[in-house]
């Protein structure tokens, strides 16, 4: 009886790592898939963060300025929350558990997904915004 039951054990405890590593790697792919689409989008931002710099400094009006700056800020700080995000990410997760590894990766997509939104949020209007000016 023990020769069967053993095996039995064994071979759902075996299974269990297996779907565990399969959704960590899941997981995973998705933070790092969102990652690339946001980078894209990224480089779109810094763009128009060239633009907006370049138009704070030419002598223009008070009011334009302060618009300029208002999108400049949006655009930065965007940028910023990218930059932190890519600095605090760590996808080497020796050592934790895999329960700490899906908790992890939940709420780095969680982080990414806010980041993404923020730098979507700051794209389109400092894009409408040039394309009003006739910049872009």
């Amino acid at each position: 009886m023990k020769k069967i039951i053993l095996p039995i054990i064994a071979a759902f405890v075996i299974s269990g790592c297996a779907d565990n590593k399969a959704q960590e790697k899941a997981a995973l792919d998705s933070v790092l898939a969102l990652h690339e689409k946001v980078m894209g989008s990224n480089e779109s931002l810094l763009k128009n963060k060239t633009i907006l710099d370049s138009l704070l400094k030419k002598d223009t009006t008070a009011i334009l300025k302060d618009s300029v700056t208002r999108h400049l800020s949006e655009v930065i700080n965007a940028d910023s929350a990218m930059d932190n995000w890519m600095h605090n990410f760590d996808a080497d997760m020796t050592g934790k558990l895999p329960v700490e590894r899906m908790i992890y990766l939940r709420s780095q997509k969680k982080q990414i997904t806010k980041v993404d939104s923020q730098i979507n949020a700051a794209l389109a209007a400092s894009d409408r915004y040039l394309k009003n000016m006739k910049m872009k």
